[in-house]
C-alpha cells in the first residue's frame, strides 16, 4: 500500500477542483474543427436500426463450494487467473485453439447479504469468477468438485440464438454501475450460403452475486446485417463473397440512457482496410430486467476510399466508473487518438504519412458524442504531439503495422530506427504495441465537490519515446468534460504539474505498452501496463515481458517508480498478439479500490504444431489479478 500525507493531500485536492471548475466554464472554445490539416472528410450516416433476434434466459454457472475450490486465494493482493495450463474437466489443457487471449475484468459491488465477485473473460468462450474476499474461484463444471473455467456459449442457447454459438475473440465483460449487473459482450460470425455475418451477443446478470444460485442471465441477439454497410466491391450487398463490413475492435459501456458499444468497420477483401467506425445504442433499462428489448439503433463514421485507411479508429466508448452517473441529458462520449496524416508531406492532411525519415506526428484527439440527435463529431481535441508506438513508415502498405515490442527472444537486427522495417510480419519474436489505438478503457468519472458535479474521461495509448530504437512508452489524459466538449485537464509529456512525463523508461532501452488507466475517487490515476525488452547480456534477469501497475497521485508530476505485479520468465513466440484488453477497473464498493488483470509467461510459448497434445507449447500464457489501494 502506497501512503499519501492527508493534509497536503486535501489542500492540493481543494485547489484543483477549483482550477478544474473555471476552465469547466470555458470548455466549449478549446475544442477544434480541424487542427494543422490532419483531416480527413469523414460522414456519419444513419440511424440504421436492427430489432433483436432472440433472447433467453439461462441459469447461472454451477459453483464450487468443496475446499478444494480455496486454492486461489490472495497471496500479496494477487490471485492467479485463467491460464492456459488450467484443465476444464477433460483429459487436456485449457485451449481453444487461441494463441492469444483477451483477457479483461469486471469487478462486482459488495452488499449487505451477498457475496461479491471479480468476473474473468479469457479468451474465445471461458469465464471465471473469484470471490473478491478469499480469492476462491468459484465456478465449476455440473457437479463439480473442483473449480474450473466456464464456456459462456452456453448462455445462448442453439435452438433459439445459434448465431451466438460461434467461439469469437475481441470480447468485453463490465459492470454495469447503475443497475449492479455484470455484462458480457460478444461480436460473432457466422455464415449463410457462404456470405460471412455478424451478430452482437450481450448477456446480464440478474444480480450483483453470481455465486447466487437464484442468479440467471439474461441473454440477447442482435443480427447486424440492417446495420453493417456493404463493402464497395459488393454492390450493395448482392455480389462476390463478401458483402459486409467486418465489425471488428468492438467496445461497450454503460451510459444513463442505454449500453453503447462501438467496432471498426474494415474491408476484409482489401487488406482489412478501416474505412471508418460504427456506434450502436442498445435498450440497458429492458435487457437489466430480462424483458423484451428496444431495436439496437447505429450510426457510421466513415471516409472515402481514396483517403483510406480512416486516421480515426478503434474509439472507446464510455463507462461509468463513479459513484454518481452524468447529469440529466448528457451525451455518451467517444474517444480515439487521430493517426498522422501525411499534411507534413503536403497532402491535405487527408491520408497517412508515409515519411521513412521524419517522425510521423499528431497533435489532437478526435472526440464524439450521442446525445439527443444521435452521433456527432468529431471535436478535436489539441493535445502534445505523439508519434504513435511502433508506427512503421517504411514501406507502402506498413504504415498500420505497429508491431515492434520486443523479447529477449526477439532478434535485435529486427529492430531499428524510425522508419526502418520492424518484426512485423513477422519472422522473429515479437509483440504488437496497438500504437494506432486507445487503449482499453475510457472511464467517465463524476466528483460532486463545492456544490457542482466535474466530469471526467481517463484514457491512455502507446507512443515511441525514442526514434533510435522505437522504444514505446505510456500516453494518458485526464479529460475534463461537459456538455459534451473536452479538455485536456492532464496531458503527459510536456513537463509541469498538469503536464506530466509519459510513462516511461528514462533509458529507452525497456518498452511500455498495453496500458489500462482508471481514477478513484479521490482523482488518484491507476495504470496497469506491461514492460519487455530486448535480451541484456549483462543482466541477471532478462528483461521477459511482466505486469506492472503505477500510481499518478492527484497534484503530484510523475508516476513513483516501477510497481512490478508479475515478473515473466518466458516469451510469447508464436504470435505477435498480446492481451489486448488488459484492464484496471475501480471496485464499486469504496471507489478507491484499484484492480486489474495483465497476461505473462512462465514457459515460453512456441509450439504451432501438435497442438491437441496436454505437453504442448502451443498454449502456456497465464494471467494474474491484482488489487491496489491508495490509503490516507
Amino acid at each position: 500500500m502506497r501512503i499519501l500525507n492527508a493534509p497536503n493531500f486535501c489542500k492540493t485536492f481543494s485547489s484543483t477542483i477549483l482550477i478544474v471548475a473555471c476552465l469547466l466554464a470555458s470548455l466549449h472554445s478549446l475544442a477544434q474543427s480541424c487542427a494543422s490539416g490532419d483531416c480527413q472528410p469523414g460522414t456519419i450516416a444513419g440511424p440504421y436500426s436492427a430489432p433483436e433476434a432472440a433472447e433467453n434466459t439461462a441459469a447461472n454457472f454451477p459453483v464450487c463450494t468443496s475446499a478444494s475450490c480455496q486454492a486461489s486465494a490472495w497471496v500479496n493482493n494477487q490471485i492467479e487467473g485463467i491460464d492456459a495450463q488450467q484443465n476444464v474437466g477433460t483429459p487436456y489443457q485449457f485451449y481453444d485453439n487461441a494463441l492469444n487471449l483477451d483477457t479483461n475484468i469486471a469487478v462486482g459491488q459488495s452488499a449487505a447479504g451477498e457475496n461479491a465477485q471479480v468476473l474473468q473473460w479469457a479468451n474465445f468462450r471461458y469465464l471465471q469468477a473469484f470471490d473478491k474476499v478469499t480469492g476462491e474461484p468459484i465456478f465449476t463444471k455440473s457437479g463439480g468438485t473442483t473449480a474450473v473455467p466456464q464456456n459462456a456459449i452456453a448462455l445462448w442457447p442453439a435452438l433459439t440464438e445459434p448465431e451466438c454459438q460461434t467461439a469469437t475473440g475481441n470480447v468485453q465483460v463490465i459492470y454495469d454501475r447503475l443497475d449492479n449487473r455484470f455484462v458480457i459482450s460478444r461480436r460473432t460470425g457466422y455464415t449463410v450460403g457462404s456470405i460471412a455475418h455478424y451478430a452482437i451477443c450481450i448477456a446480464v446478470s440478474s444480480s450483483s452475486d453470481l455465486s447466487n444460485p437464484q442468479t440467471v442471465w439474461y441473454a440477447y441477439e442482435y443480427s447486424m446485417d440492417t446495420v453493417l454497410p456493404c463493402i464497395p466491391s459488393s454492390n450493395n450487398c448482392t455480389a462476390g463473397g463478401t458483402y459486409y463490413y467486418f465489425p471488428d475492435w468492438p467496445r461497450i459501456g454503460t451510459w444513463s440512457n442505454g449500453f453503447y458499444i462501438t467496432f471498426d468497420l474494415e474491408d476484409s477483401t482489401e487488406g482489412f482496410t478501416e474505412a471508418g467506425f460504427e456506434a450502436c445504442q442498445l435498450d440497458r433499462a429492458d435487457m437489466a430486467l430480462g424483458h423484451a428489448a428496444n431495436p439496437m439503433t447505429c450510426y457510421t463514421y466513415t471516409v472515402p476510399a481514396a483517403d483510406q485507411p480512416t486516421l480515426i479508429h478503434s474509439l472507446d466508448v464510455a463507462d461509468i466508473d463513479s459513484a454518481s452517473g452524468p447529469p440529466s441529458g448528457a451525451p455518451e462520449y467517444f474517444l480515439g487518438i487521430v493517426n498522422p496524416s501525411n499534411a507534413l508531406q503536403g497532402g491535405n492532411g487527408q491520408t497517412l504519412c508515409t515519411s521513412a525519415t521524419t517522425p510521423c506526428t499528431s497533435n489532437q484527439l478526435a472526440l464524439f458524442t450521442w446525445g439527443t440527435s444521435g452521433l456527432a463529431g468529431p471535436k478535436f481535441i489539441p493535445v502534445n504531439p505523439y508519434t504513435p508506438g511502433c508506427y512503421d513508415t517504411s514501406g507502402g502498405g506498413t504504415e498500420t503495422n505497429t508491431v515492434c515490442v520486443p523479447e529477449p527472444s526477439t532478434n535485435p537486427a529486427t529492430i531499428g530506427a524510425y522508419g526502418s522495417p520492424s518484426c512485423g510480419d513477422f519472422n522473429t519474436p515479437c509483440v504488437d504495441s496497438l500504437g494506432d489505438r486507445m487503449a482499453n478503457r475510457l472511464t467517465y468519472n463524476n466528483f460532486s465537490a463545492f456544490g457542482i458535479d466535474l466530469e471526467f474521461l481517463t484514457a491512455s495509448h502507446v507512443v515511441m519515446e525514442n526514434a533510435a530504437n522505437q522504444s514505446t512508452g505510456i500516453r494518458y489524459y485526464i479529460l475534463g468534460v461537459a456538455n459534451g466538449n473536452a479538455f485536456p485537464l492532464i496531458n503527459s509529456n510536456s513537463g509541469g504539474k498538469l503536464s506530466p512525463a509519459d510513462l516511461a523508461d528514462p533509458n529507452h532501452s525497456l518498452f511500455y505498452f498495453m496500458p489500462s488507466a482508471a481514477l478513484d475517487k479521490y482523482g488518484n490515476l491507476g495504470m496497469t501496463y506491461t514492460v519487455s525488452g530486448a535480451a541484456c547480456s549483462t543482466c541477471a534477469v532478462q528483461p521477459n515481458p511482466e505486469v506492472y501497475f503505477d500510481l499518478l497521485p492527484l497534484g503530484i508530476s510523475n508516476f513513483g517508480q516501477l510497481s512490478p505485479i508479475v515478473a515473466g520468465t518466458g516469451d510469447e513466440e508464436n504470435t505477435y498478439h498480446w492481451g489486448q484488453y488488459a484492464a484496471t477497473v475501480i471496485d464499486p464498493t469504496d471507489n478507491l479500490t484499484f484492480y486489474g488483470v495483465g497476461e505473462y509467461f512462465n514457459t515460453s510459448q512456441t509450439g504451432t504444431s501438435n497442438c491437441s497434445q496436454p505437453a504442448s507449447d502451443c498454449y502456456t500464457w497465464q494471467t494474474r489479478i491484482f488489487r491496489e489501494k491508495f490509503v490516507f
